[in-house]
């Protein structure tokens, strides 16, 4: 399991030990709390198959991903990871390639928005991923996907895509806190 004990006072607790000693009890009890304040869509009660609800019940906490981006995950209206993502996401956040095959509607763009949000450092003021899809729609589709799990994050996402004004696309890549890039080539 990737996740640590709570203990009051201890050095590492969640997210990779972003809590510090200086913090007491009652601190960590208030910041607990930080998950009933979100603005949470309505619960998705569609019937769903065994290949988004066969999961081994793991938590997005379970990642110790960063507190904001849990945040866009909850507000997106997703309670725990699909079977995909939970195959996927710790292997990508170990820094290894990830081969992986789903049907559609089954969390394949959270399985790789999700860890490439969590590596991004927004202190950095460079491009640090580049997606790459094969059509319009789906570079479209993902970066929004991506723009609404970082809307907690200090990240700006781009679209590139065929058709369109070379210099325009340039001077976007300039612009202050791109981070992400996603591209269709044509």
């Amino acid at each position: 399991m990737m996740t640590e004990k709570i203990v009051p006072g201890h050095p590492s607790l969640l997210n990779k030990g972003m809590l510090s000693d200086h913090q007491t009890a009652n601190n960590l009890a208030d910041d607990m709390g930080w998950k009933s304040k979100l603005k949470l869509p309505p619960k998705d009660n569609r019937f769903k198959t065994t290949d988004v609800t066969d999961t081994r019940g793991n938590e997005f906490e379970e990642f110790c991903l960063k507190r904001e981006l849990l945040m866009g995950i909850f507000e997106k209206g997703w309670e725990r990871p699909s079977p995909i993502q939970e195959a996927a996401i710790p292997i990508a956040l170990s820094g290894k390639d990830v081969l992986a095959r789903a049907k559609n509607g089954t969390g394949k763009t959270g399985a790789y928005c999700i860890p490439v949000l969590e590596q991004i450092d927004p202190t950095k003021d460079y491009i640090q991923a580049l997606v790459m899809v094969p059509t319009r729609e789906l570079a479209l589709q993902t970066s929004q996907i991506c723009i609404e799990l970082a809307k907690h994050l200090d990240i700006r996402v781009m679209v590139t895509t065929g058709g369109t004004i070379l210099k325009d696309d340039i001077l976007r890549i300039y612009q202050k806190g791109l981070k992400i890039e996603f591209m269709c080539i044509l």
